[in-house]
């Protein structure tokens, strides 16, 4: 039955597209590499680059020591913040953006996510990791948690900031978990440069049903962004499950990130599909004071499974009508049921170096970029800038006794976008007017690629697209999507108001819902317990989903605890027959 849906779906899908070709949707064909005429004069560029693997090993879980949680004795520290501005010129930006005449209207107007009329409940439910000493070790405690997830049908693998943990499907935590990334990855310490070890952050997962192995991705930095006076050397390091039990082995691979430079990367971005995983970075100068580029990679997967050497052909410098571009995502391709795309596909909102900043001033437009022939050395890269609603930095949240004191980010795609049946899901911040006031939104939508046998990239379109947003202080941010097999839509985010601590919610569409619109305002997976006094929050939200035979989405978000710090919290959904 599961089946036959998804076929009506995908035929409904098919005849709004051709419809909306017809009568004028926002349906582009490239004129060549780099151009579209929905974006008249803006071009794409980027050059040829390659990251050379410098470390493979193997890890076995069974040897990795278990982290023991240990109390915080002071705040947890911020993680470095790259704005690729000053402190002061982003503050002044942001608290302008509550007062953002311009920001884009919503009249959904959603009170607070309590319990959607639609939205299914969760099937599954249950307790994640939480910061303390030992589960961030360099800060002895951190803030923002950021967020991995990767799911099969059995195991549930999850990420925070430097460390991970793998949960039975109903909740039990397994024997010998959670690991700190250090131990997790079998990083060396950088010396006597650092006591603390090296510097990690930023970690994604996914799970390949196809391939049946977990993946998990960390960056490390050294000697860069004020962190220590170590070596310079940045680095992603990128592990691999050598089976479907990520209590086993993993091959575990280094890549140098600097191309040369004393540029450093920030914010880890990773994806895959069934020829390639791919990986992105934000360069930065050394002091982390301005931003450089972004980096673009493919390397082999069916390489990486065996344990053999790669290396990482790609590209850097990526630009939009001569500016650089921030926050280039890859997918996550869950598309081993029915095949993928020819080339591995990225995408990018504008953010950084556009719109006045952060696009303090406005921002329309993405950018979809087609990787041919990934992990080969004859890869090449083509970009289409695609039109769409606008969007505009967000004002920072409130929360109980405090106004505008909680960073919701800038307009970047956060959550790692997917891309399932055709279509790219993302999701980004953005500031809405609610009609009363302005508030932290998200804007989302699903776009649709075109690509030509070569892979090469010839037109895109946005399919659908909304602000989602609530009304008062309300505030939704840090949208996380993914799709379940028969293309119905669910979506992470964090919420929280004046009244109400900062809480993790979810919400959902089916795909025969009304274009542009989910169900309703959402469900509380797990709300919070008291005010949390850090000034850092999300980063990243993080979805999975465990394969057809289950064909269940699943979330991670943080909530904050009794004591004021950020905890984690799981869990699944699904859509049943039953289900409006």
């Amino acid at each position: 039955m599961r089946n036959q849906l998804k076929l009506f779906a995908i035929s409904f899908l098919g005849l709004v597209a051709l419809f909306a070709g017809v009568f004028g949707a926002s349906f582009v064909f490239a004129k060549g590499q780099g151009q579209s005429s929905a974006q008249a004069g803006l071009t794409t560029s980027a050059k040829p680059a390659s990251a050379r693997m410098v470390a493979m090993h193997v890890v076995n879980m069974q040897n990795v020591p278990a982290v023991t949680p240990q109390r915080l004795s002071k705040r947890p520290v911020a993680i470095p913040f790259l704005t690729g501005t000053s402190p002061a010129v982003y503050a002044q930006r942001k608290a302008a953006a509550a007062h953002n005449k311009s920001a884009s209207i919503s009249s959904s107007g959603y009170s607070s996510p309590k319990a959607g009329a639609y939205t299914p409940s969760a099937k599954t439910r249950f307790q994640g990791m939480a910061d303390s000493a030992s589960i961030c070790p360099y800060f002895g405690g951190c803030q923002p948690p950021d967020m991995a997830l990767a799911t099969s049908s059995s195991w549930v693998f999850e990420g925070v900031n430097t460390s991970f943990a793998v949960y039975s499907t109903s909740g039990t935590l397994q024997s010998g978990w959670p690991k700190n990334a250090q131990n997790f990855f079998g990083v060396p310490n950088p010396g006597s440069c650092d006591p603390h070890g090296p510097f990690l952050s930023d970690p994604r997962a996914f799970y390949d049903p196809g391939g049946k192995r977990f993946w998990a991705a960390e960056l490390q930095v050294e000697g860069a962004f004020g962190i220590n006076s170590c070596p310079f050397l940045t680095r992603y390091w990128i592990a691999v499950s050598q089976t479907s039990d990520p209590s086993g082995l993993w091959y575990v691979y280094a890549f140098d990130m600097s191309l040369g430079t004393t540029n450093a990367a920030d914010y880890t971005q990773f994806g895959f599909d069934g020829q390639a995983i791919y990986f992105s970075g934000n360069m930065f100068n050394q002091a982390g004071s301005a931003y450089a580029y972004s980096e673009v990679f493919g390397a082999s997967k069916s390489t990486m499974q065996a344990g053999g050497g790669v290396t990482a052909f790609g590209f850097f410098d990526l630009t939009v009508g001569g500016v650089p571009v921030d926050t280039v995502q890859p997918m996550e391709s869950q598309t081993y049921s029915y095949g993928g795309a020819r080339a591995g596909l990225f995408i990018n909102s504008f953010n950084i170096d556009f719109g006045g900043g952060e696009c303090s001033s406005g921002c329309s437009g993405l950018t979809v970029w087609a990787m041919a022939n990934p992990g080969k050395s004859t890869t090449s890269l083509s970009g289409l800038v695609i039109s769409s609603p606008s969007y505009f930095l967000p004002p920072n949240a409130d929360e109980p006794g405090c106004s505008q004191c909680i960073e919701t980010l800038d307009t970047r795609i956060s959550g790692t976008p997917v891309y399932h049946n055709g279509f790219i899901s993302f999701a980004l911040e953005t500031a809405v007017n609610n009609g009363s006031q302005i508030v932290p939104g998200i804007f989302w939508g699903q776009v649709y690629p075109t690509l030509n046998d070569g892979g090469g990239l010839v037109g895109a379109f946005v399919f659908q697209s909304g602000y989602y947003a609530y009304a008062g202080d309300g505030t939704a941010s840090f949208g996380a999507l993914m799709p379940d097999d028969d293309g119905n839509l669910f979506m992470v985010f964090e919420f929280m108001n004046g009244s109400i601590n900062p809480e993790v919610a979810y919400t959902a569409r089916r795909a025969t819902q009304s274009l542009g619109l989910f169900h309703d305002g959402g469900i509380v997976l797990r709300g919070g317990d008291a005010p949390t006094f850090n000034f850092r929050w999300g980063d990243f939200e993080a979805t999975s989903y465990d394969g057809v035979s289950k064909n269940d989405v699943w979330f991670s978000g943080e909530y904050s605890n009794a004591s004021g710090d950020w905890s984690t919290f799981i869990g699944k959904d699904k859509f049943a027959l039953s289900n409006p």
